[in-house]
């Protein structure tokens, strides 16, 4: 399970040319643990970076992007990134997914896909054209390497398209679908992406806009009532549902952020960019809402061990999916933010500030930072702080 969505915002203090900020969010839910590292690629790398069927091609930007460290030297496969002017990609699981098996002219594998758009371009337009001249390929289901997944990329002006591969076709929903439906970033899992947006044309009635707050004190509408009928569950349509609604409430505030951004004087932040990435963090773990241990795998499903635990009478559940990390990527300031489940503390990669010189370089000498397990202190001991 995974949740991905777009923030729009005028950037605060203004910046001459950025009037506003686009900033989107995804978080990674999987059973088990998954060790991450997050990788810098520098721009001229050359791909694959471990020989496969891809056709070849050097990179013109430089990335960072999330991967399983025990998986890179082997089969390197990046799920979350976004490269040094601002286009993000990020692969989402979506079971069901049936990849093309064979190309007469232009293989791309399907674990290049993130590499590929990363690493070449700058905007989705390009993406878009670059899309129907190669042919993606992957495994059928169950062979081993297979990995069901669809994709969206993100640019600095807030496009998006997403991709997807159903019954052995690709299918692009490119900016203009759907009357520019994916210009919300929004992307979970199953169904595939046509059927979650007619499905939410069936939850175009709810409003984050209401006439109730906590500081009411008569008997009108509690706060709230405009998401009366909301989704509560865990679920991808209804995670889809939270997401494109709960975004739409900051294109119903003022335009130049007068009166709530960057936040009320007492809360602290100093500038739009502090609030709205904590936002996006925010909102990205609410909608996903799935704390270690909180969704558990039944005893019965068949992935699981069928002999009763030895200290118990009976078999017991599992832990299930969890979310494991969070990221927020600044397209308009060219920024990469991450946090874990376990060490909340967010980290942030400037991308301005790091160098993508050098040249090319083999898959185990990719400079890495480690993600998971986080690598720093999970807490600030504020005990000696007190005035």
């Amino acid at each position: 399970m995974c949740t991905n969505f777009l923030l729009a915002v005028p950037t605060v203090p203004a910046v001459q040319g950025n009037p506003t900020q686009f900033i989107s969010t995804r978080c990674m839910e999987l059973t088990g643990g998954l060790a991450t590292n997050l990788y810098l690629v520098p721009a001229q790398q050359t791909f694959p970076i471990v020989a496969n069927q891809s056709k070849g091609w050097t990179g013109s930007y430089g990335f960072v992007g999330l991967g399983d460290p025990q998986s890179m030297a082997k089969t390197p496969c990046f799920v979350d990134g976004i490269n040094e002017v601002g286009l993000s990609c990020a692969a989402l699981w979506l079971p069901g997914t049936q990849y093309p098996s064979s190309a007469s002219s232009n293989p791309l594998e399907f674990c290049d896909i993130a590499a590929w758009a990363m690493s070449q371009f700058a905007t989705v337009t390009d993406v878009v054209a670059a899309l129907a001249d190669v042919n993606v390929i992957g495994p059928a289901v169950g062979v081993q390497g297979y990995l069901p997944l669809h994709f969206i990329a993100t640019d600095a002006t807030g496009a998006s398209v997403v991709i997807e591969f159903v019954g052995g076709a690709m299918n692009v929903y490119p900016p203009d679908y759907a009357n520019g439906a994916t210009s919300d970033g929004v992307l979970t899992n199953a169904p595939p992406y046509d059927w979650q947006r007619v499905n939410l044309s069936s939850y175009v009635h709810l409003s984050v806009e209401g006439a109730g707050t906590s500081i009411s004190n008569d008997s009108g509408p509690p706060v709230g009532s405009g998401l009366l009928g909301l989704p509560g569950d865990i679920m991808s349509a209804s995670r889809f549902v939270k997401a494109a609604t709960f975004r739409q409430g900051f294109g119903l505030l003022p335009d130049d952020g007068a009166g709530w951004l960057p936040t009320p004087a007492t809360a602290g932040a100093t500038g739009s960019t502090q609030t709205i990435v904590n936002v996006a963090l925010q909102m990205v773990q609410m909608i996903q809402a799935t704390p270690y241990g909180t969704a558990l795998l039944s005893p019965t499903h068949p992935s699981l061990p069928q002999q009763p635990h030895p200290h118990l009478k009976t078999r017991a559940p599992s832990v299930g999916d969890w979310t494991m990390w969070q990221v927020a990527r600044d397209h308009t300031n060219f920024v990469y933010y991450y946090s874990t489940a376990f060490n909340s503390i967010v980290q942030k990669v400037d991308l301005a500030s790091v160098d993508f010189g050098g040249g090319s370089v083999a898959a185990d000498a990719l400079k890495s930072i480690q993600v998971m397990p986080a690598s720093s202190a999970w807490y600030n001991d504020a005990s000696s702080s007190f005035a």
